[in-house]
């Protein structure tokens, strides 16, 4: 199942959906930790946290903090509206919806019933380019308030906290009802005037917002009519989880919040590490910050009653998270429990700290780990497994402790650092992949990587490292160029490559093309895009797919031979294989490969590589 499949819609709307989900569930606070956010950026959670503190309470022209009144800080409503907007939604107010119930200046709906007056929910639209209502949004806002009304109204939501986590489940279950029934009667209403069905309608929220979608979700066939039943229900950082099929939980790991009661009921796990899968949830989805890289921090236990741990629920991280997730190039290959692991330490931490698979205070982590970096210049480092890095924006810097990786430097100059010889991996080139492969067989696969680090010895007892340029004509450090293997390499049409010596690599690249190994074997075959033939001889040859690789047919495959799938959407090792007709065929979605004459499982152990 894709990380963030939806029960009901493919992965496009899916994704779409997520988008207005983490739009909306920001806008529902405001900007109230605006200032925190570009504290922490700027000064950290370590050393520099008081003044990260001081920025999240005065705030100053940049950013809102949550103190008002101050004549530098102003509220900056305007700009979280702005930002709404760009994402296609409106507010729709009350008195288009018919609502009497109370709202604020800025027409945020305010809970209905007594012990639930301080919950509050934004109610949005999105429109076509006529006019129309194409959608609705509802955000139930998390603990917290307003400026100029927080400690009340975070008072309030605390005291629902405590019931939700001490009362029977009924209450959180039945939560949005008593606080929202109304508003939630007047939408639906709205909608249908409109023309929509509550398939146009996605619920959202964070934190105790969270709580209070994954309510809707139990309740959204016995109540309004069942109108809600089928609207998206997308809830971020939520405490509770409704396992009824109709809502996605979407969380961090090491975020105490998020699924910190057993569906809806306090258990003495709750107080420690709550990392119990849910079929409703992302479980291993990491946010690596400052706290959680921190060695002084981690001294302190990742608990719902440790106000440190509590920086990962902060609602800017789930932002820029998500948003990192939906646009990475590896999000057709995340799973719901994948582990993703997003870079978000600060401009204090970042220079010198190592983003990778920590895997602290959980349960263990399998299968391959996606870490994907920030807008700055990050230190991204891959573990002994297959690792896909990504390191967008800035100027990177890459490791990996073998297995069968990919890495994309994005934007930048990028750095790969390999911690041993030049001489101890192999290294081809296609015009723009490295392809690195290691003595023990692992293989790495990187792009915009301008720079690759050896560490090379020195007068026999000491090493240094030594920075290798990556040119068209092979890795130049200084006056000394080290050529790459032996290759030949296609264009954007169908080529016939052949290899003449052992140890060659063929890259047909784009087309549908013919390569032929050499007579000796040992030849490794890339065939890239398109429907290709490979043609091979001897023993010991390699045949690497990645991507969207096409239906290639394969002459010639014999038992010492390696098959190695990369970065291949929806490939894995089982139910992929079956025999038809005398061939091999092995089958992942809409890529396939074809081995001629093989009528029998003749596969040995560890020549079948998907990862």
């Amino acid at each position: 199942m894709a990380i963030f499949s939806l029960t009901g819609y493919g992965e496009e709307k899916s994704t779409a959906l997520i988008a207005d989900a983490y739009a909306l569930s920001t806008y529902s606070y405001h900007n109230f930790s605006d200032g925190f956010s570009c504290g922490y950026q700027q000064y950290g959670f370590g050393a520099g946290l008081p003044l990260t503190l001081i920025k999240a309470l005065f705030g100053n022209t940049a950013s809102q903090g949550i103190i008002s009144g101050i004549p530098w800080n102003p509220d900056s409503e305007a700009a979280a509206q702005e930002k709404t907007r760009q994402a296609g939604w409106s507010i729709l107010s009350a008195e288009e919806l018919g609502y009497q119930g109370k709202t604020n200046a800025h027409g945020t709906f305010y809970g209905e019933k007594a012990g639930y007056s301080t919950n509050q929910a934004e109610i949005m639209g999105k429109y076509d380019d006529s006019g129309n209502l194409i959608q609705i949004g509802i955000a139930f806002r998390g603990t917290g308030a307003p400026r100029g009304e927080s400690i009340l109204d975070t008072v309030g939501d605390v005291v629902n906290d405590i019931k939700a986590a001490l009362f029977p489940a009924d209450y959180s279950n039945n939560f949005t009802y008593h606080a929202f029934g109304n508003l939630l009667e007047k939408v639906a209403d709205y909608a249908q005037k409109n023309g929509l069905s509550g398939n146009d309608v996605v619920v959202t929220g964070h934190s105790l917002g969270g709580l209070l979608v994954n309510s809707v979700s139990a309740l959204s066939e016995s109540c309004w009519n069942g109108f809600y039943a089928d609207a998206a229900c997308i809830a971020l950082a939520s405490p509770t989880q409704t396992e009824n099929g109709k809502v996605l939980n979407i969380g961090f790991e090491n975020d105490p919040v998020f699924r910190v009661l057993n569906g809806t009921d306090f258990t003495w796990e709750t107080l420690g590490v709550h990392d119990t899968p849910h079929d409703s949830s992302t479980d291993n989805i990491v946010n690596f910050n400052d706290f959680y890289a921190s060695t002084l921090w981690g001294l302190t236990p990742l608990s719902i009653l440790n106000p440190a741990s509590w920086l990962s629920h902060m609602p800017f991280f789930y932002e820029t998270s998500l948003s990192r997730i939906i646009n990475s190039e590896f999000y057709a290959l995340m799973e719901r429990d994948s582990t993703v692991i997003t870079a978000n330490l600060s401009d204090a931490f970042r220079e010198n700290t190592w983003v990778t698979d920590l895997n602290k205070s959980a349960l263990p982590h399998s299968g391959p780990t996606f870490i994907l970096g920030s807008e700055g210049n990050d230190l991204l480092a891959g573990g002994e497994g297959n690792d896909y890095l990504e390191g967008g924006a800035g100027n990177d810097t890459f490791r990996d402790a073998g297995g069968y990786n990919i890495i994309l430097g994005g934007e930048g100059d990028n750095k790969l650092d390999l911690r041993h010889a030049l001489n101890d991996s192999e290294v081809a080139w296609d015009g723009s992949t490295l392809y690195l492969r290691e003595a023990d067989g692992g293989l790495t696969l990187a792009q915009d990587i301008h720079t690759l680090r050896s560490r090379e010895s020195f007068m026999w007892l000491w090493s240094q490292n030594k920075d290798h340029q990556v040119t068209s004509e092979g890795l130049r450090s200084g006056n000394l160029l080290t050529l790459y293997a032996d290759s030949t390499t296609g264009d954007a049409d169908a080529n016939s490559l052949t290899a003449h010596k052992a140890g060659s690599w063929l890259f047909g690249l784009q087309g549908d093309d013919v390569l032929t190994g050499a007579a000796t074997g040992g030849t490794t075959f890339v065939g890239g895009e398109g429907d290709d033939t490979l043609h091979s001889h001897g023993s010991d040859n390699s045949f690497l797919f990645t991507g969207n690789f096409g239906n290639d047919v394969l002459y010639g495959y014999n038992a010492s031979d390696k098959l190695i799938f990369m970065g291949v959407a929806g490939a894995t090792e089982e139910n992929s294989l079956m025999f038809d007709e005398g061939n091999a065929i092995f089958s992942f979605g809409e890529n396939s490969v074809t081995l001629v004459g093989i009528n029998q499982n003749i596969f040995a152990d560890g020549h079948i590589i998907v990862a």
